[in-house]
């Protein structure tokens, strides 16, 4: 009972941590952004699929969070970021059924997506060279729910679709390491221009809880959109 109060507020926290991060951003970005550090919006969608289940696809999805942008030098810079919605899971997972005996007997040709969310925590150590930005970090997430839907026919012909809660079958944890490729659209304004970039997570860790078989990890594809808020909209010169 400990352990499940600890988590749930961990979680709260984190919660009103990003939620209050991003108002902070949006009323007093002009303050807490500086030649030497630069905050901003992330709006993102968002590709997700499971490595370690065959025959599953790709699901589209968005992502939502906040960045902040910690200049180094004219190249280098740190780029923590916290994303309150970060989808996972997978379309058409095949060999499921919604485990009860009764029920599975009486349906066919079922289809199920799994759709799970997390909130994450990347960060990126990035060098930047003209309009682009490579960078690559560790990544922590906390999964905030997990359900899987169900479409498919009875044994009479009738269609069917059912939801059912799949939280506690997965590891509350995941970490892994993501990558990213930026454009810049504005490279004269440092941290202060808008900037397009693509994502790659991979998870490396298990998500299923005591998973017998062979491990289920995350992966993510993110297209995002960079948006700096606050600071000065003159240029900045080298």
């Amino acid at each position: 009972m400990r352990k499940l109060i600890w988590i749930i507020s961990c979680l709260l926290i984190s919660i009103n941590v990003a939620n209050a991060q991003a108002l902070l951003i949006l009323l007093f970005g002009d303050k807490l952004s500086t030649e030497k550090f630069q905050m901003g919006i992330n709006a993102d969608l968002s590709y997700s699929n499971l490595n370690g289940l065959n025959g599953t696809k790709y699901r589209l999805d968005w992502a939502f969070g906040a960045f902040g942008e910690i200049r180094l030098n004219d190249h280098w810079s740190l780029q923590p970021e916290i994303t309150v919605k970060t989808p996972a899971g997978a379309k058409e997972i095949p060999g499921l059924t919604p485990g009860v005996p009764i029920l599975d007997s009486l349906f066919s040709g079922i289809s199920v997506t799994r759709k799970m969310n997390y909130l994450t925590v990347p960060i990126y150590v990035k060098y930047k060279t003209g309009k682009f930005g490579f960078a690559l970090g560790p990544q922590i997430g906390y999964l905030t729910g997990a359900t899987d839907f169900y479409k498919g026919s009875t044994i009479l012909g009738d269609q069917f679709t059912l939801e059912k809660g799949v939280t506690g079958e997965h590891n509350r944890w995941d970490a892994g390491a993501t990558v990213l490729l930026d454009f810049i659209f504005k490279p004269q304004k440092k941290l202060r221009s808008m900037r397009l970039g693509l994502k790659y997570y991979v998870g490396l860790t298990d998500i299923i809880k005591d998973n017998p078989g062979d491990a289920v990890s995350n992966s993510i594809f993110l297209i995002s959109l960079g948006i700096p808020v606050g600071g000065s909209d003159e240029e900045e010169t080298e």
